[in-house]
């Protein structure tokens, strides 16, 4: 028995193993494309909500002397959250959506912008009321709010939420 050549190699046993690994991580990943249909559906909210944040303080609300980024002038932000998303004034609001990318032919989200103090009071909140019933997807920055006229500045986070 001692000179049986119908003995297993180290070869065969390492390419047993690793033909055994790799079709346990096929079924493992077979089996994670099963339940993607089935998963839910804020990923798209979320996405919306990260891009609208950054439009938003990047582009609309910036303060146009600062050569940093995050940094938001406060009467702009003012007049965004009051006539923006002014939710009674349709034409105004879209136009808010509009100016954040949230509105196009193909689907429109609804917008709610909140700014805290980064103790956590509310300074401004804009938009509808928040739905207890729907997936939300949110996004927040901490940003530095300032008047240029006054040379006021004070951070803050601001929190996109979209639905």
């Amino acid at each position: 028995m001692k000179n049986d050549d119908n003995a297993q190699v180290t070869i065969d046993y390492i390419t047993g193993i690793g033909i055994f690994l790799i079709s346990i991580a096929f079924v493992f990943q077979f089996m994670y494309t099963l339940f993607i249909p089935f998963h839910s559906g804020t990923d798209e909210a979320v996405v919306a909500a990260d891009r609208a944040s950054l439009v938003l303080v990047e582009r609309v609300l910036r303060a146009e002397d600062s050569g940093t980024l995050n940094v938001v002038e406060l009467s702009r932000l003012e007049s965004f959250i009051t006539t923006k998303l002014n939710f009674s004034n349709d034409t105004n609001y879209n136009n808010g959506l509009r100016e954040a990318g949230l509105f196009s032919n193909h689907i429109i989200f609804d917008l709610n912008v909140s700014v805290t103090s980064l103790s956590g009071d509310t300074m401004y909140e804009g938009g509808p009321e928040l739905p207890d019933n729907t997936n939300i997807g949110q996004a927040s920055q901490v940003v530095l709010l300032v008047n240029t006229s006054t040379g006021y500045s004070e951070p803050a986070v601001i929190s996109v939420r979209v639905w």
